[in-house]
């Protein structure tokens, strides 16, 4: 499938461990519609990239959305568990 859409975050994190644990979280969740969707999730260094390829703007922002709220989750979790700042 040819997706006809891309949106691509770069985080970064304090620390690559952190990026990793941040990946880890996040990439087992399932895309329901992979013939809709696809996400990749890469570390280089302290930066988790995640680059959504889709279908149409809508499939995309949805993803997206989702993955922000989880994201928000495991910086709460890092901050909480890991380290305070960088």
């Amino acid at each position: 499938m040819v997706f006809s859409h891309r949106l691509s975050y770069r985080i970064p994190f304090c620390s690559a461990k952190q990026a990793r644990i941040a990946q880890g979280s996040l990439q087992p969740d399932p895309t329901l519609k992979p013939s809709e969707l696809q996400a990749v999730y890469t570390v280089d260094d302290n930066v988790l990239t995640i680059t959504f390829d889709g279908v149409s703007e809508r499939v995309i922002r949805v993803a997206a959305n989702n993955t922000i709220e989880n994201l928000k989750t495991v910086i709460e979790c890092l901050e909480e568990f890991e380290i305070k700042s960088c």
